[in-house]
């Protein structure tokens, strides 16, 4: 193939709102790194643990959970590994770690900066799953019911609520469900 050297260009944009500008890295010991990977393998699986790190970073941006502090025991043994991320997940660790210094200080008798994100990270992880564990997983079989309440009430819906398909019945039905069950828990609680 010929083509004019002068005359072909590569564009290559850079858009500066890009969150991910340089990477960084973080010094981890082996202990912590280790539960880090296996945690990534239980909710990202096949995945990097850099990426885990940036998606769990957003979703707590989000607000899908808060990292809360969990009870964990940290093996501190062996020496320094350093981890690359990127450094808008750098900068946000040490923002918190700016924010959450004393109160790691009283829990964790943590006493640098890397042995905050070493915990911070691992409790990302530990809130992730009790976040998750507030979530309702439901199988395709699990939606017969739904189905069949669906079909039971398909009219009744329709009039009352000008529901017209079942997505628009289970967001309701659901929706009504969630309700009276939290109207119940308030009830025990009292």
């Amino acid at each position: 193939m010929n083509y004019d050297r002068e005359n072909f260009s590569i564009c290559i944009m850079f858009d500066n709102s890009v969150p991910g500008q340089g990477y960084s890295t973080i010094g981890l010991k082996p202990g912590i790194l280790t539960r880090l990977h296996k945690s990534t393998e239980e909710y990202y699986p096949g995945m990097f643990l850099p990426s885990a790190l940036i998606m769990i970073m957003n979703e707590i941006k989000q607000g899908f959970y808060s990292v809360d502090m969990h009870k964990i025991k940290v093996d501190f043994s062996g020496r320094y590994t350093s981890l690359t991320i990127r450094s808008d997940v750098k900068q946000w660790l040490e923002e918190n770690y700016q924010n959450l210094k004393e109160d790691y200080e009283r829990k964790y008798k943590v006493a640098s900066f890397t042995q905050f994100g070493g915990i911070f990270m691992l409790n990302m992880f530990e809130s992730k799953f009790y976040a998750q564990n507030y979530r309702i997983r439901l199988k395709e079989s699990d939606f017969r019911w739904l189905v069949e309440e669906y079909e039971k009430r398909r009219q009744e819906y329709k009039i009352k609520y000008n529901v017209q398909t079942f997505e628009q019945f289970a967001d309701l039905f659901l929706k009504d469900l969630f309700e009276r069950m939290n109207a119940a828990k308030k009830i025990l609680t009292f």
